[in-house]
């Protein structure tokens, strides 16, 4: 099962996933809701911090696109960072490395998206 903390860094909100982002995880729609309340609350700059997810799967897959979509839609950037070998290899195959900005780490997502405000 995933879980999902949120914590701020100045202007960005960083969520951290651990665990697996799947529907057998019994995580669905669980990171959808917490980046739509932090968009719904203001959060324009989010930064989701992948280092711990074990495993993806398309309902993973399905919820980071909602997530992109949702703090797009209200005029906000969302960015992943610090991706595990395995899921670099997925997003690569996938072709979501050219729709999601990805950063090695946590302080290069963070820097990245205060130069795009």
């Amino acid at each position: 099962m995933a879980t999902i903390e949120q914590r701020h860094d100045g202007d960005v909100s960083v969520f951290t996933a651990r665990g697996a982002l799947t529907s057998a995880g019994g995580s669905e729609g669980e990171l959808r809701r917490a980046i739509r309340t932090a968009v719904d609350q203001g959060a324009r700059h989010i930064v989701l911090n992948l280092q711990e997810v074990g495993d993806i799967d398309s309902s993973g897959v399905a919820e980071l696109a909602s997530a992109h979509i949702t703090t797009a839609n209200r005029g906000g950037m969302l960015v992943l960072c610090c991706l595990s070998k395995k899921l670099k290899h997925i997003f690569g195959i996938t072709h979501l490395e050219d729709v999601f900005a990805i950063y090695a780490s946590e302080g290069d997502a963070v820097a990245a998206t205060l130069e795009q405000r």
